[in-house]
């Protein structure tokens, strides 16, 4: 607002100066156009005078001082006005929140953990990287076809895992025999081949080759030799062909290494 009033207040005095200026060269000298023309034109004349100076001069010196007064004028108006167009705007200071305006926040979600004793915990994680998942289908146990597997599901045993918990005593697997209709002994091999799934790399395969070898549960698996083992197995695969390639001797050291950490949980 300040601004405004000071730019309109400078062009009123632009033109005053003008004004002043023309009126008074032109009472010094009456033939500066156009305002002796203009009284020409209109054949302006007078005997008055006013301080020694004739009327129609100073007719001449106002007509000058106007026309003179506001050309300047409207030249002066439109270079101020292109000058602050090509002005910047004032830069202004950026609104923080005061200390009456709570900062806003994103909402974060905190997860806390447990304080677990530190041998627990490492613990745990050995057990992740040594045994594999036993969130497996059903079928995925050697001899467990998609029959038996129906039936099974029907019975609220879906996985592998499932299937451990569900036949881990006597009792459990007669009854769950019983629901199934299949032999207790062969709900009980099921198991024993579930149990093997504990054991990371002994899969569907590995498990029958083991069996085949004369390896049919994680107790029998304990208490083997890791090198007759290795040479039993080869032996096996060479004469039924049962895996395209056999497990490395490291890999049936870690094996048996597993097996006899293991904790037993299948009861015979």
């Amino acid at each position: 607002m300040f601004s405004t009033h000071y730019l309109t207040m400078s062009r009123v005095l632009v033109f005053a100066i003008v004004f002043l200026i023309l009126f008074s060269i032109t009472l010094a000298m009456p033939s500066i156009p156009p305002g002796d023309l203009i009284v020409n034109l209109f054949e302006i004349s007078g005997t008055v005078s006013i301080i020694g100076i004739s009327i129609v001069t100073i007719l001449n010196g106002i007509i000058n001082g106007l026309i003179w007064g506001i050309i300047v004028f409207v030249i002066y108006v439109v270079v101020s006005s292109a000058s602050k167009k090509g002005e910047l705007e004032p830069l202004r200071a950026p609104n923080y929140p005061t200390a009456t305006q709570p900062i806003p926040t994103e909402a974060t979600t905190v997860v806390t953990m447990s304080q677990e004793p530190q041998g627990k915990r490492q613990t745990q994680i050995k057990k992740r990287r040594t045994y594999t998942s036993l969130d497996l289908d059903i079928e995925t146990i050697e001899g467990i076809g998609p029959a038996y597997g129906s039936k099974l599901r029907n019975s609220g045993v879906k996985m592998v895992d499932d299937l451990l918990r569900a036949g881990s005593t006597r009792s459990k697997r007669q009854i769950l025999a019983n629901k199934i209709d299949v032999a207790p002994s062969t709900l009980l091999k099921w198991v024993y081949r579930a149990d093997f799934f504990r054991i990371k790399g002994i899969g569907k395969q590995y498990s029958s080759l083991l069996e085949s070898s004369g390896v049919n549960t994680i107790a029998d698996l304990s208490r083997r030799n890791p090198k007759n083992l290795y040479a039993r197995i080869k032996a096996i695969n060479t004469k039924k062909n049962l895996v395209r390639r056999i497990p490395p001797y490291r890999t049936i050291q870690k094996w048996v290494k597993n097996a006899r950490n293991l904790e037993r949980i299948v009861e015979d």
